[in-house]
């Protein structure tokens, strides 16, 4: 700690974490911007509001994924501690934010409201369930929560049931 041997890990002064912050949160931000954007946009289908919200939500969960492995990973060019160094802490995290992906994705599939709703709160059990095995994961947990939250409240407003059109013959308009 402290030396400039490759492989060594230090953060003495702490800077080096600036820049990890900013690129994170950046990403995050542009995210949860995207979900403003469609919450606002949207289509005139509130059922495929809640669906791209729903996916979206995905999104800082591949983040997070991607770039703890990423940071992890064993490079060439220095000694970085491998996957061993990954899994420990992580592969649990991973399994369970995988799952709610799965979910996620699943229930998006559904047409009817209240499934896709029940699908969304397994979702957030498991995102509370990732954060009491791993609290690193939090930031992306919470970004990922919102926009989910965004979808449950934007599939409300969907009916329970699709009515179907009426039509009147000509005869009954004169």
């Amino acid at each position: 700690m402290g030396s400039d041997d490759p492989g060594s890990f230090y953060c003495a002064d702490g800077i080096g974490y600036i820049g990890v912050g900013v690129v994170t949160y950046g990403v995050y931000g542009v995210i949860l911007l995207i979900a403003l954007a469609v919450a606002i946009a949207g289509p005139k289908r509130a059922g495929m509001q809640s669906r791209l919200m729903a996916g979206i939500s995905i999104l800082p969960i591949a983040m997070f994924s991607w770039s703890t492995w990423y940071a992890t990973s064993a490079r060439p060019l220095d000694r970085a501690p491998g996957v061993n160094y990954w899994v420990q802490p992580l592969l649990a995290v991973t399994a369970v934010l995988a799952t709610a992906v799965v979910v996620i994705v699943a229930a998006g599939l559904f047409s009817e409201p209240r499934i896709r709703r029940v699908g969304f709160c397994v979702a957030t059990a498991l995102f509370v369930a990732a954060v009491l095995i791993q609290p690193g994961s939090l930031s992306a947990v919470a970004v990922a929560f919102g926009t989910l939250a965004a979808a449950a409240s934007l599939d409300r407003r969907v009916p329970n049931e699709v009515e179907s059109p009426t039509i009147t013959s000509a005869s009954e308009n004169l």
